[in-house]
């Protein structure tokens, strides 16, 4: 026989092969003759217009595949299937998952098919590159789940649950549907916050890797409902980032299972790159600064205004309060990864309202009417540069006894003025707020701060 009945019965056996089915199950799963499929795939009988169509249905590949020499798999991105398939699969747990619940939970072949044979099936179907994602599935650990899950997870990031980001397929309470969810670890935010405040945050997070990246408008579902108020399925729920939600009486084909898992796993793989290396602990916190009103000196201006607005409506107090040492707070890692000691916004706003909105320098300095406070507008600055963190291993340096009230041009001037009009500044500052800056345990002398603020004159 010729090159032209040799061809396609090649590609057909490639195929074949590729997805792990024989040619008798193959001609059963097509509804062909099985004796007339094997002669096409050994170049004895030609390809017929009838079964070319089910071939092309059932392998998700174009026409010309059979035909074009120059088309390869490997082009086409064809994906792997083993013998039951993924749709298959997850009805499975629709139609068992509320009678197995009923028994017990040792030994339990429904359990043992989702944490075994499902992890296998996803990670054939959607050719998963097992050195880089690490595929697992639960339905509960001693006991039954509420809400049991299929995770995908990037190594990179996390290999569990309970923190970090993975793509997750959620079945709701009532097994009437399922998801698959672009999704994170609430535990960790549980833990860090506690529950109120641990949902509110891993919601606020949600928010914010949605405003990063971008997946199709059918995948932006931004909340999803798994029917428990169970707080890990809530957890879930306000985890979510993006998704999309399969009913159990209307199931998609294994066809469009794989090409929503592709699209969110694009979008899996958008936040990794944001992360720039990162640990999780180190990408969350940095998202969550402005939320805790906290900034990085690389965001002045922002830093500036917040702590302007937190005075708005606050009382002048009428008398300072003592303060005590802290210790450090822990640092946040940018987006160049270099670590940095936070501001938070709510102690520089103390600092403007301790002095009643006048500069430290000189009271009488005056500037113009802020639009947030209705006050002298003024601004914040650290005497002692939350840059040298390192050299007060012991104490927080974000005190508000360690932040001075200047005005603009006293602010301006304390970074780019002269050494003499500098060096002026700092030691009338200095003998003013020594005694408070003692207090709060930071304990600084003159030739430190000269060294700090780079100055170089005698006086």
């Amino acid at each position: 026989m010729g090159n032209t009945m040799i061809q396609p019965g090649e590609r057909l056996k490639s195929l074949r092969e590729n997805r792990k089915v024989n040619l008798r199950e193959l001609a059963d799963k097509i509804q062909t003759n099985y004796t007339a499929l094997n002669k096409i795939e050994n170049g004895l009988q030609r390809l017929d217009m009838d079964t070319l169509v089910k071939l092309v249905d059932y392998f998700g590949v174009p026409a010309d595949y059979f035909i074009n020499p120059t088309l390869k798999l490997d082009d086409l991105n064809v994906v792997n299937f083993i013998s039951e398939n993924l749709a298959q699969a997850f009805g499975r747990i629709l139609t068992e998952y509320l009678i197995e619940k009923n028994n017990s939970f040792k030994n339990n072949e429904l359990g043992r098919f989702v944490r075994n044979e499902l992890v296998e099936i996803l990670n054939e179907t959607m050719s998963l590159d097992e050195d880089k994602y690490y595929v697992s599935g639960s339905v509960g650990q001693g006991v039954w789940a509420t809400i049991p899950w299929l995770c995908c997870f990037d190594r990179s990031v996390t290999t569990s649950a309970t923190n970090g980001y993975y793509l997750v397929y959620l079945f709701k309470e009532d097994m009437s549907g399922f998801y698959l969810s672009l999704n994170q670890g609430y535990t960790y935010f549980r833990d860090k916050y506690g529950a109120k405040e641990g949902r509110q945050k891993v919601s606020h997070t949600a928010t914010l890797i949605r405003n990063m990246i971008e997946v199709p408008e059918e995948y932006e579902q931004s909340s999803i409902n798994l029917g428990s108020m169970r707080d890990l399925a809530v957890g879930y729920e306000k985890g979510h980032i993006y998704g999309k939600y399969y009913d159990a009486n209307n199931m998609p084909s294994d066809r469009e299972l794989i090409s929503d898992f592709r699209v969110l796993l694009e979008a899996y793989k958008k936040i990794v790159t944001f992360m720039k290396g990162r640990s999780v602990k180190e990408f969350n916190d940095y998202l969550l600064l402005q939320d805790d009103l906290e900034f990085l000196e690389t965001d002045e201006e922002r830093y500036q205004e917040m702590a302007n607005e937190i005075t708005t409506n606050k009382p002048i107090p009428l008398f300072e309060l003592p303060e005590v040492p802290r210790s450090p707070k822990d640092t946040v890692v940018d987006e160049g990864g270099k670590e940095r000691y936070p501001r938070n916004a709510k102690e520089a706003a103390d600092a403007l309202l301790r002095e009643k909105y006048k500069c430290e320098v000189d009271p009488y300095h005056e500037t113009f009417t802020s639009k947030a406070t209705n006050h002298q507008y003024v601004e914040a600055h650290h005497f002692v540069g939350i840059a040298h963190y390192k050299k007060f291993p012991e104490v927080d340096l974000d005190r508000a006894a360690n932040i001075v009230s200047l005005c603009p041009n006293c602010h301006r001037k304390i970074h780019h003025g002269s050494d003499i009009e500098r060096l002026s500044m700092i030691e009338t500052l200095y003998e003013k707020i020594e005694g408070r800056l003692k207090q709060v345990g930071i304990e600084v002398t003159m030739t430190q701060l000269k060294e700090f603020y780079g100055i170089t004159v005698k006086k």
